[in-house]
This record gives C-alpha cells, structure tokens and sequence, in this order.
C-alpha cells in the first residue's frame, strides 16, 4: 500500500467525482524478515499496468477494508500518468451512510490516499553496489499493477506489514542488477521523490510507511545472490521459496489461533485465502465483533472488571470456618473449611506457616503455637492473622449467643436511633396539637402552639478481657473460649435488660422534677397520677381495670386527651401465673360482671411479659406499658456502628497468649410517664 493525497478542488458535486495523486513512486524505506530494504515504484506507462483501474473494477475502499460490500464507497472511473505522478477520478457512492464521508472529502478535511498493488518483477540492486550512500538494498517495482485506492486517516505506519489482499501469494520475478544497468547514482535520482503535502511521512526517505509489501524475496538473500558467482543463483532463491513457504504456514497459523481466541473461527478459512496478514485478520474480526455487539444492541463488548479473592484470603476463610463449626457445629462447612474439619488447632497452624513459606520443621509445640499467634502476612501492619481470625469467630458466635438470647425489654421499650458520640442526648417531649377552634364567616384564624419538655441520658461502656493462652492452643480446648465468648453475648443482653429495667425499679426523677412514677395528681408540678398502693393495688382484674383508667385519663402538656391504653403487662416471676390467666383467651366469665376484656382477643387485650429481673426488687410489684408507637416510654439505643456487644483482639506482650475485649455501648431512658403505670401489689 502506497500513500497520495486528494485535490479537494476538483471536486465536482454533481457527478460525485475527485481527482487524486495515488502515487509519485517514491522510495520508502521497508521491513521484512531478514532486515530493513528501500522499495521504489516506477512510475511510467510501461512499468505500470492501469487496466484495472480503467476499466472500472478498481473500488475505492475505506481504509482498505475488503470484508464487506459496505467497505466499498466508491469506484475509480479512469486512470493516468501525468509529470512522473500516478493519478485518478473517483466517483463516489450516493448511499446515505457514506454520505459524511462524502462532505469530509469535498470540504478537505479526508484527503489522504493509498493505493493497494502488486509487484509482478522487482530489479534488486544490492546495499554493496548503491552508489547513493544508503546501506539497505534496493527494490525497485518495474512490472506492478494497482488493486484498489482507499481513503485513509493515517496513511503511513513503520511497523505494518502488509501492502494488500492481493499481495500475498502473487507471482513475482527478481532479478540483480548493478547501477550501472539502470543508471542509479546518488545525483541522478531513477524516478521523481516530491513528497505531497498532505502525506509527508509517506514520501520522505526512511519514513514510516503504511504498510510493508509480501515479496517473496529477502533482502539478506538478495545481497547474499548478488556477492555470489551466477551458478549459485538458482539455489538462492529456492532458499527464498522455503522462507516464504515457511512464513505463510506461520501466517496461516496465527491468523487460526487469533480467529479461535476471539470466538470467530469461522473468518479464518477466508482471511488465509485471501491473502491477509495478521494485522488485516485482527482488523477484519474487530469488525465482525462490532458487527454482533452491534446486532445484540450494543454496549455488550466492554471492559469488565472482577474482584478476585486472594489465596491467602480463601485459605483463612477456610480455617475460620473449621474453627466455627468447632465450636458451634450448626455451622454448615463448605469445600474450603472442611479440609481442615479433622485438623487440631497445632496441625491447622502448622499447615498455614507452611503455606505462609515459614518453615515449621523441628518447631516445638510452644514455639509453634507463639508462632501461630504472633505470625502476620505480608503487608499486614496490624495485629496477626491468626489473632484477628480468632476474633473473627468469637465475634461471629458471640453474636449467635447474643441474638439467641433476646432481652424481653425490646417486647415494649422503643429502640432509638444511634447515638453518634458519648455526648448527653436531649430528647424532647412534645404535647399534642393545640385544639382547633371554630372560625366564623370571614373569622381570622388564629395561632397555636406546642409546648414540650426534654430528657436528657449519653451511652455508656462497659466490657471485660479474656485471653486466649498459648496452653488452650497447646491442649486444643477451644471449647473453654467458646464458653467465655458466649458467656459474653448472654451477659451482654443481660446487661441491656436489666439496664433497660432499672428505668422501671429506681422510679428516678423525670426533667418535671417528679418520679417517674408517683401518685400525685397531675395538676401538681411533678404529678403523674400512675402509682397505686396498698392491698387494692394486688394484681386483679380490678387492680387492672384501675390501672387502665389511670393511663385513659392521663393529659397531654397542654391538658389534651390522649386517650392512651396499655398494651403489655409486665410482672416479675413469681405473678407469672397470675398474669396468663389474666389474660388468657379461655377464660369464659359466668356472669356479666365478669366479663374480662384483658384477655387474647378482648377489646383491651394486654400481652404478658414475665421478667426476673423485676424479682430482686419486688415479688408484688407489676406495671402497665402502652405501645410506644402512642406514646414515648422507655427507650434505648447504642453507639452509632457498635450494635450489640463487640469484639477486639490484641496480642500480648505480658501475657503469653491474645487476650480479647468485649466491650458494650449501650443506655436507656424514661422519657414520659403517661404511658406507664406501675401497681405496688400491697
């Protein structure tokens, strides 16, 4: 393939037709298998054959794009020689895709060409024999025809390796001759090398070029046959056949393997018989995979990016799992962690310094088991990598034992959101809307207001330390740190509860400066009217049907109704039997006055709730709760990304093993009494 230019001056908009320079026969320097060579056209009527090109069967092609009817825009209609330059009218296609291209051509912004061609006789006049200084050889074309001219945006390219489709495979005499055969010399240039001004690294000596041409022939064995005696001829340039053989089976075969890997083995019959190169055959499956994204709708042929787990990773979530299912076998194994099921702590560190590249031959047990635990990866900066799986597991059953275990505290109390910090919250408590007042015939409507009070509470910490020595690893008893790590989650909700509870037991004084819960009347500063006393106050259905009245006349702050009714009965353990035949749906009354609402069912039904905790402080004791969707009674939260108990690691230095802390931010508040009501019981 050659370069030349496009005259956008001679465009004629109503035929469709431009003139072009396709070629000036200038040399450009070349690559091939054994080295780099210098390649001249010769430009005169008895060098070129033009009768392609003038008897319309030359297409005009898209960056010599052959694959498809597409690829072809246009058609030259005739062809000549003119002051040493090969030239051309095309006639370009009407067809609305190429329509752009079209307006590009005529306005000048496309005007690069390179022309397509076969060499059927090269002269060769070796590096040795050049009497212009340059030290390659000398291939100059005087027996060639033109295939196709094609638009292009990048006309020349130093690293191809093709010329045309047709190129390959074309029958080609060589033959030596010496300067002064044809008159070559450093002053007498053999043909016109004017470079184009849209094309200058196409034209000027030792340029890229577009392409490099499949000759049959190789440099190296041109200048070996020229140094020879002339009986040497004929085995040199059977050498030369062998090479070309030799390249096209290499040729064909990559061009296979290129269609297999890219999903297109059907292209690579034709690609091989048609003569193109690897570059071609890349070009022409990048553009039949264009073509299916495109059928598919587009968009299909990106990039794709995958998170892979590293080795190390998979390793230690194998480990991990064993060790869980050790100590809580519900835990289902999966391919990964059950290799290391039957293994003992000691074997399961062994094999992971192993894979680690630590060499663990003539280890004792204790110094292995330090190994285990004070071993980091590399790039690790942190606490080690078996310290931090363990973790991993007490966090993971401490979490089991804890939500295994839940608190009848969150049955009736309202969970807040997270606190951010351990700073004090201040949570206000609004009254209801003010009355709406009626507003006559052009009345002006007047203003309300809301008034509110406020509680204050902040979270607390509170946590404990237990290790895990080198001994328990020693003794593989990992049953002991599985009893401490749950013993932990059951204290952590045991903790919530009573904390939780202890809102209901200490009574404490609410921001009005009253208990919480007092039997003061509540036009009283402080007054909250839901305390009873004394032997009425004894769990009965009369003792609830006063506490029910109780909460229905409580007022708003700003003495509105709320018209509030419990919904939880909360009774120590010891009125548990009390409180389910209060409240059970079999209960059938013999007469009216029995009727007992509070049951299953009822139109108040109350949901009994049976706490221990309740015992330490009162055997008698009971209380109603309305929903906390009504009405705000108790609430809790935890620090913000600390939910429920936690679990850190650290790897001593003073003690011998890695000791963990189980730490619980956590608190609980009364905010509003209106929705409680607590009974003395005597």
């Amino acid at each position: 393939m050659r370069a030349a230019s496009v005259a956008p001056s001679t465009f004629n908009k109503a035929d469709r037709t431009v003139e072009v320079v396709w070629t000036t026969g200038a040399r450009v320097r070349r690559r091939s298998w054994d080295g780099s060579f210098d390649e001249e056209l010769v430009v005169d009527a008895g060098a070129i054959d033009m009768t392609r090109l003038n008897t319309g069967g030359a297409p005009v092609l898209n960056t010599h794009s052959n694959y498809d009817l597409n690829d072809q825009i246009g058609v030259v209609e005739r062809a000549w020689i003119a002051n040493g330059e090969g030239r051309a009218v095309l006639r370009l296609s009407e067809r609305d895709e190429v329509a752009g291209l079209v307006r590009d051509i005529e306005s000048g912004i496309i005007k690069n060409i390179s022309v397509g061609y076969n060499v059927r006789k090269y002269e060769i006049i070796s590096a040795a024999n050049r009497t212009d200084g340059v030290n390659v050889p000398l291939y100059r074309a005087v027996d060639w025809e033109p295939a196709e001219l094609s638009f292009v945006p990048i006309p020349a390219d130093a690293q191809s390796s093709t010329r045309s489709q047709h190129t390959r495979g074309a029958d080609c005499q060589f033959e030596e001759v010496s300067p002064p055969t044809v008159g070559i010399s450093a002053a007498t240039p053999l043909v016109q090398t004017r470079k184009e001004d849209s094309m200058p690294q196409a034209n000027a000596g030792g340029a890229p070029a577009s392409t490099v041409p499949a000759t049959p022939a190789t440099p190296a064995a041109a200048v070996s046959s020229a140094a020879a005696p002339a009986a040497d001829a004929g085995a040199q340039r059977a050498t030369t056949v062998e090479q070309v053989r030799a390249a096209e089976i290499q040729r064909a075969a990559d061009i296979t393997e290129i269609c297999q890997r890219h999903g297109t083995p059907d292209l690579a019959a034709g690609l091989i018989r048609g003569g193109q190169d690897v570059l071609e055959s890349r070009s022409a499956i990048a553009a039949e995979l264009a073509r299916r994204d495109a059928a598919q709708g587009g968009a299909r042929n990106v990039s794709r990016i995958e998170t892979v787990r590293d080795e190390m990773q998979v390793r230690l979530a194998g480990i991990e799992q064993a060790i869980m299912h050790r100590v809580a076998p519900k835990v289902v194994l999966d391919d990964n962690g059950r290799q290391y099921r039957g293994m003992s702590l000691l074997e399961i560190g062994r094999d992971f310094l192993e894979a680690c590249g630590v060499n663990t031959r003539g280890m004792d047990r204790l110094q292995l088991a330090g190994n285990m635990l004070t071993y980091r990866g590399a790039g690790s900066m942190g606490t080690s990598d078996f310290s931090s799986l363990f973790a991993n597991v007490a966090n993971k059953r401490l979490r089991n034992a804890y939500d295994e275990n839940p608190g009848t505290y969150a049955m009736w109390a309202r969970r807040a959101p997270n606190a951010p910090d351990f700073k004090n919250l201040s949570v206000a408590v609004l009254s209801g809307a003010p009355d709406l007042l009626q507003t006559n015939e052009h009345g002006e409507f007047k203003y309300g207001k809301m008034t509110d009070g406020a509680e204050t509470y902040a979270v607390l910490t509170y946590g404990r330390i237990v290790s895990l020595t080198r001994q328990a690893i020693i003794n593989d008893d990992l049953r002991a740190f599985e009893r401490l790590v749950s013993a932990f989650g059951f204290a952590a909700r045991r903790l919530e509860n009573r904390t939780v509870y202890s809102q209901l037991t200490a009574n404490a004084n609410l921001a009005d400066g009253g208990a919480l819960f007092n039997a003061t009347a509540v036009t009283t500063a402080g007054g909250h009217a839901n305390l009873m006393t004394g032997a009425p106050s004894a769990l009965s259905l009369a003792s609830l049907t006063t506490g029910r009245t109780s909460m229905r006349v409580q007022k708003g702050l700003q003495s509105e109704e709320l018209n509030l009714a419990p919904s939880y009965l909360i009774v120590p353990a010891a009125l548990e039997q009390s409180a389910y035949q209060f409240t059970s749906s079999q209960y059938v009354p013999a007469q009216a006055s029995n009727v007992n609402e509070f049951r299953t069912g009822g139109r108040t039904a109350l949901e009994p709730i049976v706490e221990p905790v309740l015992d330490s402080n009162s055997a008698t004791a009971w209380y109603l709760a309305a929903a906390n969707s009504q009405v705000d009674t108790v609430e809790y939260c935890y620090l913000d990304g600390a939910e429920g108990p936690v679990i850190e690691s650290d790897v001593g230095f003073d003690t011998d093993g890695v000791s963990y802390k189980c730490r619980l931010d956590f608190a609980a508040k009364a905010l509003d009494f209106r929705g409680l009501v607590k009974s003395a019981g005597a």
